[in-house]
């Protein structure tokens, strides 16, 4: 499967990625200075020492954690300017499901034969999720090498959006071998390539809420909590 197109799209929304790197960082930046400023208040107690330890930690924390928090928002924004715009998450269900399928076959189920037949009709669950989970690491594995920071990005966008195709895979495998006992792997590929694209929206914007309020609450926690107990320390 021609994926010049996919490719093209990824590398279109390296820029809407990195705009969000710099803005959470920047932002976490901000968050830094009032985290450390309140620390500071916190721990000094009448020790500027005690003080200054306590903004430190206050800083170091909101760095560690404001950098995870971008790189997120950073690959999230990358993979929302691919499905949205270009409407490539379906375009990469079909080729993994072409790699998973050693075929591509588009027969009514019951009228495929021979191999055919036996790849992609009443496939057993673990059967299903093994060649899946293959099917994606070859994908991730054939991403161009190179490109410095961008081409890094790139991969890793290629890498989260295909991480979240498998999950939303492999809950289609469940509930299509929950309802008929096997499952039928072109049918599963069809429907999921109509409809990934609106899903995988989904998935990204609730994980990225989850996520931005579970870190910056988690710096705050941790830098505040971190004051108190410094505030106690004989300096």
């Amino acid at each position: 499967m021609d994926l010049r197109p996919f490719m093209q799209g990824v590398a279109a929304a390296l820029g809407p990625a990195m705009r969000a790197f710099f803005l959470t960082a920047a932002t976490m930046s901000l968050l830094a200075v009032v985290l450390a400023g309140s620390s500071y208040a916190i721990a000094a107690d009448g020790s500027a020492l005690r003080g200054a330890l306590a903004a430190i930690v206050a800083l170091a924390l909101s760095a560690v954690l404001g950098f995870t928090l971008s790189w997120k928002r950073a690959l999230g924004a990358g993979i929302l300017q691919v499905v949205r715009s270009k409407r490539l998450g379906g375009m990469l269900v079909t080729a993994v499901f072409e790699r998973l399928l050693g075929v591509s076959d588009q027969a009514e189920a019951g009228a495929r034969g021979g191999r055919v037949a036996q790849a992609v009709e009443g496939v057993p669950i673990n059967e299903a999720a093994k060649r899946l989970r293959l099917a994606v690491i070859h994908r991730v594995q054939a991403a161009p090498r190179g490109g410095g920071l961008r081409g890094l990005l790139r991969r890793k966008i290629e890498a989260q959006l295909l991480k979240t195709i498998e999950a939303l895979t492999l809950a289609r495998f469940r509930n299509e071998a929950h309802q008929k006992g096997g499952i039928d792997l072109v049918k599963v590929r069809d429907e999921l390539a109509q409809g990934v694209d609106d899903l995988v929206t989904d998935e990204i914007e609730g994980t990225l809420l989850v996520t931005t309020l579970l870190l910056a609450g988690a710096a705050a926690a941790a830098s505040l909590g971190a004051a108190a107990g410094i505030q106690y320390i004989p300096l």
